[in-house]
């Protein structure tokens, strides 16, 4: 009896050595990934077929799966559906890693960046936006404060000086009694046939196919707001992710991008650009 015992453990303890010499850790396999899913909403498709050529011919496949809005593409990425996210700027990745305990990360080298601007199709001017307009800006928390300090720069609102992520319960002047209406950013531009003006994303604008350079008024700090490769903070550093975000500064991939997109994205030639 003692020896078939000591037989029935022998066998256990070769098994499971054999399973820990000939498997790698996951983090190893990530690192290791030849075979990359990336996730977009159908905006981010343009860069990821702008990356797609030259980055499957440093040995990787690809697959991009399509998403209706930002904050889906990343959870989607926080959970492993896509390896990697594109269309985020990294402050947003932030503030989604605050509010969900979320691990994502922005690989180095940095893409490029878009604006916000103030459009609409009532008034050439803010100066004829009138008394108890209709303005619409993003419902989320980091670009609704980007929108509400544009909106504060050309001085239609005045902005709780303490605060430093301001939402629409922090404006504490108001002189033409503005309605600020948030919404998801994806309606913003949609809703320029209602409101009478609306804060609206250079890319929201092209995609719809407006000029992004009719604004009545623009952002100062976008360029502290890179956008590019987002994946899992383990991730961040391996070769498939380094490899994909380096595509970003190649000349022929950048005019492809700025074909599609006339006047939509600056791009990095630094990462120091960014003030951090």
């Amino acid at each position: 009896m003692l020896k078939k015992i000591l037989g029935i453990m022998s066998a256990i303890i070769m098994t499971v050595g054999f399973a820990t010499g000939c498997s790698k850790s996951s983090t190893e396999v990530e690192k290791d990934k030849k075979h990359i899913v990336v996730g977009g909403t159908s905006i981010s498709e343009v860069t990821y077929q702008a990356i797609k050529e030259k980055y499957e011919n440093m040995g990787y496949t690809t697959e991009f799966v399509s998403f209706d809005s930002n904050p889906v593409v990343l959870e989607a990425c926080n959970n492993g559906e896509v390896d990697i996210s594109l269309g985020q700027h990294k402050k947003f990745v932030s503030s989604y890693n605050e509010s969900n305990n979320g691990d994502l990360d922005m690989v180095k080298p940095y893409g490029y960046y878009t604006g916000i601007g103030l459009y609409s199709e009532k008034y050439s001017s803010v100066d004829e936006i009138p008394k108890n307009a209709k303005i619409a800006i993003m419902n989320d928390a980091m670009n609704m404060d980007i929108a509400l300090r544009i909106l504060e720069d050309v001085g239609l609102i005045k902005i709780d000086e303490s605060v430093k992520n301001a939402t629409v319960a922090d404006i504490v002047e108001n002189p033409k009694n503005i309605s600020v209406v948030d919404m998801d950013q994806a309606q913003t531009v949609t809703s320029l046939k209602d409101m009478d003006a609306a804060c609206v994303f250079f890319t929201h604008m092209s995609n719809a196919k407006k000029d992004p350079a009719k604004y009545i008024a623009r952002d100062n700090k976008m360029i502290d707001y890179p956008m590019g490769v987002i994946v899992k903070k383990e991730n961040s550093n391996a070769d498939w992710s380094v490899d994909f975000a380096k595509c970003f500064r190649e000349k022929d991939v950048q005019k492809e991008i700025n074909d599609a997109f006339p006047g939509v994205f600056e791009f990095y030639t630094d990462d120091n650009q960014v003030k951090e």
